[in-house]
């Protein structure tokens, strides 16, 4: 299970790194816009799209393997389908957010509901890991990238880019590192039941 959740964020870091190689003037700027800008231009559409379908199908491909599970297991196949479904509706969102207000609304819906998911999320993956420098780092840069995402909803400054960097990046870190920890409780309590 662990293998398909690291799947899921290194397609997304790949593809993402490809979308923003192509046309890194789309975000790394001052008046910065948002990952989905790579969305609706032609020349960065196909790894844009690539980056958010590959990340969403391997993560149900995880969430599968959790199925029938209990506890904490069960909660965290939760996290993966969610993350799943979140990554979807951002792509369907993407394409047509710049044709009227309502598409817009809905995609800026879409990913404040991610943004806030985030980092729930992990805060829910840090309490269930060992506390290490590395989770707190991560939880800390989490929670920065929540408050940067709040300050450019607000307009106060245009950084959304990188509250999307920092979320996703702090994110994709604590599931990779949750979903591996699971699989080794699970194949201690397999090993143990087995002898």
């Amino acid at each position: 299970m662990s293998k398909n959740i690291r799947l899921s964020q290194w397609w997304l870091v790949v593809f993402a790194a490809f979308s923003i190689a192509l046309h890194p003037g789309f975000v790394l700027k001052w008046d910065e816009g948002g990952f989905s800008n790579y969305g609706i231009h032609i020349k960065t559409a196909i790894p844009y799209s690539l980056a958010l379908l590959g990340s969403a199908y391997f993560a149900f491909r995880a969430a599968g393997q959790l199925i029938n599970l209990r506890s904490s297991a069960r909660h965290f196949s939760l996290i993966v389908a969610t993350y799943g479904v979140l990554m979807i509706l951002t792509l369907v969102s993407t394409y047509g957010y710049t044709r009227n207000a309502d598409l817009k609304n809905f995609h800026t819906a879409v990913d404040i509901v991610t943004m806030v998911f985030e980092p729930v999320a992990s805060v829910w993956m840090y309490r269930r890991l060992r506390t290490t420098p590395w989770t707190r780092t991560l939880l800390t840069l989490e929670l920065l990238g929540l408050a940067t995402g709040t300050i450019d909803y607000f307009a106060l400054l245009h950084v959304l880019f990188i509250a999307q960097v920092l979320t996703a990046f702090a994110f994709g870190a604590l599931f990779i590192r949750s979903a591996s920890r699971l699989d080794e409780v699970r194949s201690r309590a397999w090993s143990v039941s087995a002898k």
